[in-house]
Protein backbone atom coordinates (compact mmCIF):
# COMPACT_ATOMS: atom_id res chain seq x y z
CA UNK A 1 0.00 0.00 0.00
CA UNK A 2 1.59 3.23 -1.03
CA UNK A 3 0.34 6.96 0.37
CA UNK A 4 1.32 10.60 -0.44
CA UNK A 5 2.21 12.41 2.00
CA UNK A 6 3.83 16.43 2.39
CA UNK A 7 6.60 17.52 5.12
CA UNK A 8 7.85 20.82 5.49
CA UNK A 9 11.82 21.18 5.49
CA UNK A 10 12.43 24.55 6.74
CA UNK A 11 10.58 26.64 3.88
CA UNK A 12 10.71 23.73 1.76
CA UNK A 13 7.30 21.75 1.39
CA UNK A 14 8.42 18.22 -0.19
CA UNK A 15 5.70 15.58 -1.20
CA UNK A 16 6.41 11.94 -0.30
CA UNK A 17 5.40 8.34 -0.33
CA UNK A 18 5.01 5.70 2.17
CA UNK A 19 5.07 2.13 1.12
CA UNK A 20 4.50 -0.49 3.96
CA UNK A 21 6.34 -3.64 3.44
CA UNK A 22 5.71 -6.57 6.24
CA UNK A 23 8.76 -8.46 6.39
CA UNK A 24 10.86 -5.60 6.73
CA UNK A 25 12.17 -4.55 9.80
CA UNK A 26 14.17 -1.42 9.27
CA UNK A 27 13.04 2.11 7.60
CA UNK A 28 14.63 3.35 4.64
CA UNK A 29 14.18 6.67 2.55
CA UNK A 30 14.29 6.75 -1.70
CA UNK A 31 15.13 9.76 -3.84
CA UNK A 32 14.49 9.15 -7.62
CA UNK A 33 15.79 11.56 -9.90
CA UNK A 34 12.50 12.55 -10.76
CA UNK A 35 12.39 14.28 -7.42
CA UNK A 36 10.09 11.62 -5.77
CA UNK A 37 10.78 10.90 -2.43
CA UNK A 38 9.08 7.20 -1.21
CA UNK A 39 9.81 5.74 2.37
CA UNK A 40 9.96 2.44 3.15
CA UNK A 41 8.87 1.21 6.60
CA UNK A 42 7.70 -2.48 8.49
CA UNK A 43 4.35 -2.97 8.97
CA UNK A 44 3.14 -1.27 12.72
CA UNK A 45 5.01 1.84 12.67
CA UNK A 46 3.06 4.93 12.80
CA UNK A 47 3.49 8.56 11.01
CA UNK A 48 5.90 10.06 13.84
CA UNK A 49 7.96 6.83 13.04
CA UNK A 50 8.60 8.30 9.85
CA UNK A 51 8.22 12.35 10.72
CA UNK A 52 11.44 11.25 13.15
CA UNK A 53 13.47 9.83 10.28
CA UNK A 54 12.73 12.78 7.97
CA UNK A 55 14.13 15.03 10.29
CA UNK A 56 17.09 13.30 10.67
CA UNK A 57 17.52 13.06 6.76
CA UNK A 58 16.31 16.82 5.89
CA UNK A 59 19.98 17.62 4.56
CA UNK A 60 20.72 14.14 2.71
CA UNK A 61 16.95 14.69 1.10
CA UNK A 62 17.93 18.16 0.35
CA UNK A 63 20.91 17.16 -1.22
CA UNK A 64 20.02 14.43 -3.14
CA UNK A 65 16.89 16.42 -4.45
CA UNK A 66 19.19 19.31 -5.28
CA UNK A 67 21.51 16.68 -7.39
CA UNK A 68 17.79 15.47 -8.79
CA UNK A 69 17.36 18.56 -10.34
CA UNK A 70 20.50 18.83 -11.38
CA UNK A 71 20.00 15.82 -13.78
CA UNK A 72 16.31 16.99 -14.60
CA UNK A 73 17.94 19.50 -16.04
CA UNK A 74 20.03 18.13 -18.72
CA UNK A 75 17.42 15.84 -19.65
CA UNK A 76 15.22 19.00 -20.39
CA UNK A 77 15.90 21.27 -23.49
CA UNK A 78 13.72 23.70 -22.26
CA UNK A 79 14.55 25.74 -19.06
CA UNK A 80 12.70 24.98 -16.06
CA UNK A 81 11.81 27.14 -13.35
CA UNK A 82 13.38 25.74 -10.13
CA UNK A 83 11.66 26.47 -6.68
CA UNK A 84 14.30 27.74 -4.10
CA UNK A 85 15.08 24.94 -1.52
CA UNK A 86 15.80 25.33 2.08
CA UNK A 87 19.12 25.86 4.12
CA UNK A 88 20.42 21.85 4.70
CA UNK A 89 20.31 21.26 8.37
CA UNK A 90 23.69 21.57 10.09
CA UNK A 91 25.46 19.05 12.71
CA UNK A 92 25.84 20.56 15.62
CA UNK A 93 28.72 20.20 18.04
CA UNK A 94 28.24 18.13 21.04
CA UNK A 95 30.39 18.81 24.30
CA UNK A 96 30.52 16.40 27.43
CA UNK A 97 28.38 18.14 30.75
CA UNK A 98 26.72 20.51 28.06
CA UNK A 99 23.27 20.94 29.30
CA UNK A 100 19.51 20.89 27.12
CA UNK A 101 16.34 22.23 27.65
CA UNK A 102 13.42 19.90 28.23
CA UNK A 103 10.17 21.83 29.47
CA UNK A 104 11.72 24.36 31.00
CA UNK A 105 14.39 22.52 32.48
CA UNK A 106 18.24 21.66 31.99
CA UNK A 107 19.36 18.60 32.02
CA UNK A 108 23.09 17.64 31.23
CA UNK A 109 24.46 14.95 28.32
CA UNK A 110 27.44 12.58 29.44
CA UNK A 111 28.74 10.82 26.03
CA UNK A 112 30.16 7.62 26.55
CA UNK A 113 32.44 6.05 24.29
CA UNK A 114 32.21 2.32 24.59
CA UNK A 115 32.73 -0.88 22.63
CA UNK A 116 29.35 -0.91 21.05
CA UNK A 117 28.05 -1.39 17.42
CA UNK A 118 25.36 0.95 17.89
CA UNK A 119 24.95 3.91 19.58
CA UNK A 120 22.36 4.92 21.82
CA UNK A 121 20.82 7.27 24.24
CA UNK A 122 18.98 6.91 27.85
CA UNK A 123 17.58 9.56 30.37
CA UNK A 124 17.95 8.91 33.95
CA UNK A 125 17.80 12.76 35.03
CA UNK A 126 20.42 13.57 32.54
CA UNK A 127 21.05 12.44 28.74
CA UNK A 128 23.49 9.64 28.29
CA UNK A 129 24.96 9.38 24.73
CA UNK A 130 26.58 5.94 24.11
CA UNK A 131 28.57 5.69 20.59
CA UNK A 132 31.01 3.69 19.63
CA UNK A 133 34.68 4.10 20.18
CA UNK A 134 36.02 4.11 17.20
CA UNK A 135 33.65 6.71 16.06
CA UNK A 136 35.28 10.28 14.68
CA UNK A 137 33.61 13.34 16.01
CA UNK A 138 31.92 13.95 12.83
CA UNK A 139 30.60 11.02 13.51
CA UNK A 140 29.70 11.45 17.27
CA UNK A 141 27.91 14.94 16.53
CA UNK A 142 26.00 13.38 13.92
CA UNK A 143 24.63 10.53 16.23
CA UNK A 144 24.21 12.49 19.39
CA UNK A 145 21.94 15.14 16.95
CA UNK A 146 20.58 12.39 15.65
CA UNK A 147 19.49 10.52 19.00
CA UNK A 148 18.45 13.74 20.71
CA UNK A 149 15.76 14.89 17.75
CA UNK A 150 14.44 11.48 18.10
CA UNK A 151 14.02 11.66 21.74
CA UNK A 152 12.19 15.01 21.66
CA UNK A 153 10.02 14.42 19.01
CA UNK A 154 9.43 10.84 20.00
CA UNK A 155 7.83 13.10 23.34
CA UNK A 156 6.32 16.25 21.09
CA UNK A 157 2.86 14.59 20.13
CA UNK A 158 1.72 13.80 23.75
CA UNK A 159 3.06 17.16 25.31
CA UNK A 160 1.64 19.34 22.75
CA UNK A 161 -1.40 17.59 22.73
CA UNK A 162 -1.56 18.47 26.24
CA UNK A 163 -0.94 21.89 25.73
CA UNK A 164 -3.88 22.16 22.71
CA UNK A 165 -6.49 20.78 25.44
CA UNK A 166 -5.44 23.50 28.06
CA UNK A 167 -5.68 26.18 24.99
CA UNK A 168 -9.00 24.65 24.17
CA UNK A 169 -10.16 26.37 27.44
CA UNK A 170 -10.23 29.68 26.36
CA UNK A 171 -10.23 29.33 22.70
CA UNK A 172 -11.95 27.76 19.11
CA UNK A 173 -8.67 25.02 18.64
CA UNK A 174 -7.99 22.78 15.82
CA UNK A 175 -8.96 18.57 16.01
CA UNK A 176 -5.30 18.17 15.39
CA UNK A 177 -1.66 19.00 16.56
CA UNK A 178 1.16 17.36 15.21
CA UNK A 179 5.32 18.25 15.54
CA UNK A 180 6.98 19.65 12.58
CA UNK A 181 11.08 20.37 11.62
CA UNK A 182 9.64 23.91 10.32
CA UNK A 183 11.59 27.63 10.42
CA UNK A 184 8.52 29.10 12.43
CA UNK A 185 7.12 27.68 15.88
CA UNK A 186 3.96 27.19 14.18
CA UNK A 187 2.28 26.87 11.04
CA UNK A 188 -1.56 26.40 10.18
CA UNK A 189 -2.70 24.80 7.84
CA UNK A 190 -6.43 23.35 7.79
CA UNK A 191 -7.59 21.85 11.01
CA UNK A 192 -4.08 20.72 11.86
CA UNK A 193 -1.74 23.01 13.75
CA UNK A 194 1.74 22.56 12.98
CA UNK A 195 4.36 22.80 15.87
CA UNK A 196 8.19 23.38 16.06
CA UNK A 197 9.39 20.05 17.74
CA UNK A 198 12.14 22.18 19.28
CA UNK A 199 9.44 24.47 21.20
CA UNK A 200 9.51 20.93 23.77
CA UNK A 201 12.50 22.62 25.32
CA UNK A 202 9.99 25.29 26.90
CA UNK A 203 7.87 25.25 30.02
CA UNK A 204 4.50 24.19 29.65
CA UNK A 205 3.51 27.09 30.08
CA UNK A 206 5.39 28.41 27.13
CA UNK A 207 4.37 25.53 25.22
CA UNK A 208 0.46 26.71 26.08
CA UNK A 209 1.41 30.60 24.88
CA UNK A 210 3.35 29.50 21.95
CA UNK A 211 -0.29 27.56 20.64
CA UNK A 212 -2.49 29.85 21.55
CA UNK A 213 -0.65 32.43 19.86
CA UNK A 214 -1.19 30.61 16.38
CA UNK A 215 -5.32 30.56 17.15
CA UNK A 216 -5.86 34.04 18.21
CA UNK A 217 -4.49 37.75 17.63
CA UNK A 218 -5.50 38.24 21.75
CA UNK A 219 -3.01 35.90 23.27
CA UNK A 220 -1.61 38.10 25.60
CA UNK A 221 -5.21 38.83 27.02
CA UNK A 222 -5.89 35.12 27.72
CA UNK A 223 -2.96 34.98 30.34
CA UNK A 224 -2.14 36.96 33.75
CA UNK A 225 1.90 35.77 33.29
CA UNK A 226 1.54 36.39 29.55
CA UNK A 227 4.76 38.41 29.38
CA UNK A 228 6.43 35.95 31.54
CA UNK A 229 5.38 32.96 29.21
CA UNK A 230 6.63 35.00 26.23
CA UNK A 231 9.58 36.21 27.52
CA UNK A 232 11.56 32.79 27.71
CA UNK A 233 11.65 32.48 24.29
CA UNK A 234 13.33 35.65 24.31
CA UNK A 235 15.79 34.80 26.92
CA UNK A 236 16.47 31.23 25.72
CA UNK A 237 17.66 29.18 22.24
CA UNK A 238 15.78 26.46 21.03
CA UNK A 239 17.55 26.29 17.62
CA UNK A 240 20.78 24.57 19.08
CA UNK A 241 20.57 21.56 16.94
Amino acid sequence: MTTMYTYQIGDQTIDYTVEVVPNRTDISVQVSDKNQIKVIVPKGLNRNNVLSVLSRKSSWILTQLSGAAKVAEKKESAPVKKQAAAPAAKTATFENDEKFFYLGRQYRLNIVQDDVKEPSMTFRSKFIATVPSNWNTQQTNEGIQAMLTDWYTNRASEKFAEALKAVSEHVQAPSNIEWADIADLTKKEGDTLHVNWRVLMAPMATIEYVVASALTNNVDGLYDDAAERKQWLTDNNINVF
